[in-house]
């Protein structure tokens, strides 16, 4: 090589990645990922998906192909997004962790508050279109299949979901949402009918196939909102809870949860609120089409929102408390609801009436029974924001038989306050879930409840 000055217009170095994929994720953080076992992720975000303003918006084919190829674009919070990790390293991530995608698509509007006029809207609308061909059609008889088959990828992607814009309810979205929605839904569900589309709100649209709720809030909030998807009517949208987190642990913010006391860190209190909720979709899951801690990803080097589930630096990651109780949640899903019900001092069976107290929740305590089918696992799931210990005694209706299964508990620990236990960069390990044997006899067992606690107990029928 001769001497002289040299120029680059990229450098990319990578370790090996997660299933040894090119430009794939950091194997640790991935990993943590996986081990959620998630049913779903949303991609490729809501806020990265509108974007700084309409041409700063997440352009698909802008994040395909080679690097070198790939503009880039001002990211939507802090940095510069390379679109490194663009729409199919997301998609093919997703499948790697044996999760399904709900793939969320641009529909004319970003953050600086602009949207696309509604006689403007076709070119866009095209632009989705050309986007789940390249996903879904077939690489022989498509150009946009074609185009992924020569991306190395020839098999079709399983899109059974797509969302439609994000948080059309916030700022001066609600104003055009309804054109918009209506445009793209009308062009979408035609050319796709197999697929069910998610909208960001129903305000100012007719009734859609399924809307997205996000809420970010105090633990009281979602401890009193246990029964919210009760109420749900049946006969409107399926529900999807694509954001939900508790951000501040003092409940006297419930008007005011982005003000004062905003969290850094999870905490075992809003890891047990949030599991309250999360009970709630479950037993509502004959609406619910999955729930979401958000945001997933936290580098502590640079950040613009706190908490989040899991949090990284250069060297090593730390899973909150959030990240654990949804981990014991997603290791252990059943799919049959089984009835029960708590019966206090004063209660019998008898008296107890479907969405009143012993039917998933009695006092501080909440829960769900479930069974996995193919393993024949009884599963219960709890989660007390009481001061005490609760002795909690189980029988199994129809049981006479003896079994020994294993109770995955979270708490801060007897007197502790919940509040102020936290997973972080500096103490990583300051809470790690605990598990105990469990055993039945005569279809009995007894357990008890630790003060603001998240049990998953698993017990072979």
């Amino acid at each position: 090589m001769s001497e002289g000055n040299f120029e680059f217009n990229l450098i990319s170095s990578f370790p090996s990645t997660f299933k040894n994929r090119p430009n794939g994720a950091r194997k640790d953080i991935a990993q943590a990922f996986a081990d959620l076992k998630p049913g779903f992720v949303r991609l490729p975000g809501g806020n990265d998906l509108e974007g700084p303003s309409i041409p700063e918006r997440f352009i698909w084919n802008n994040t395909v192909g080679l690097l070198e190829n790939r503009p880039g674009r001002r990211g939507t919070w802090t940095g510069y997004n390379t679109e490194g990790f663009g729409l199919l390293e997301l998609l093919t991530f997703t499948e790697d962790i044996g999760a399904t995608p709900i793939l969320a698509v641009y529909a004319g509007y970003s953050l600086d508050g602009k949207a696309v006029p509604e006689d403007q809207l076709q070119p866009y609308i095209d632009e989705v279109i050309k986007e789940l061909d390249f996903l879904t059609a077939s690489a022989d008889n498509n150009e946009m299949g074609a185009l992924r088959k020569r991306l190395g990828r020839s098999q079709p992607f399983d899109i059974r979901y797509v969302e439609i814009g994000n948080e059309d309810w916030l700022g001066a979205a609600p104003s055009t949402y309804g054109y918009r929605w209506s445009a793209f839904y009308k062009a979408l569900s035609q050319r796709y009918p197999k697929i069910t589309f998610i909208a960001t709100t129903t305000n100012n649209i007719k009734s859609p196939p399924a809307v997205d709720d996000h809420d970010y809030q105090v633990p009281l909030y979602f401890i009193e909102n246990f029964r919210r998807y009760e109420n749900v009517p049946r006969s409107g949208p399926k529900v999807l809870a694509g954001e939900f987190a508790v951000i501040n642990d003092n409940d006297s913010y419930i008007n005011d949860p982005f003000g004062p006391g905003r969290l850094s860190y999870p905490s075992v209190k809003s890891a047990v609120a949030e599991s309250i909720y999360r009970i709630g979709f479950e037993r509502n899951s004959d609406i619910i089409i999955g729930g979401c801690y958000a945001p997933v990803l936290q580098n502590v080097y640079n950040t613009q929102w706190t908490p989040n589930l899991i949090v990284f630096n250069t060297s090593f990651v730390v899973k909150t408390t959030s990240y654990l109780a949804q981990k014991i949640f997603g290791e252990n899903l059943g799919n049959l609801i089984l009835h029960s019900v708590a019966i206090g001092p004063t209660m019998t069976r008898q008296s107890i009436k479907q969405g009143e107290e012993g039917d998933g929740k009695l006092g501080n305590l909440y829960f769900i029974a479930t069974k996995q089918t193919n393993t024949n696992t009884l599963i219960v799931k709890l989660a007390s924001v009481d001061s005490k210990d609760i002795t909690v005694t189980t029988q199994i209706e129809g049981s006479i038989t003896s079994a020994t299964g294993t109770a995955y508990i979270l708490s801060a620990g007897s007197g502790v306050d919940p509040s102020k236990v936290s997973n972080t960069i500096d103490n990583p390990n300051a809470v790690s879930i605990i598990t105990k044997s469990v055993s039945t006899e005569f279809g009995s067992f007894t357990i008890t409840i630790p003060s603001w606690s998240v049990v998953v107990i698993t017990l072979p029928l």
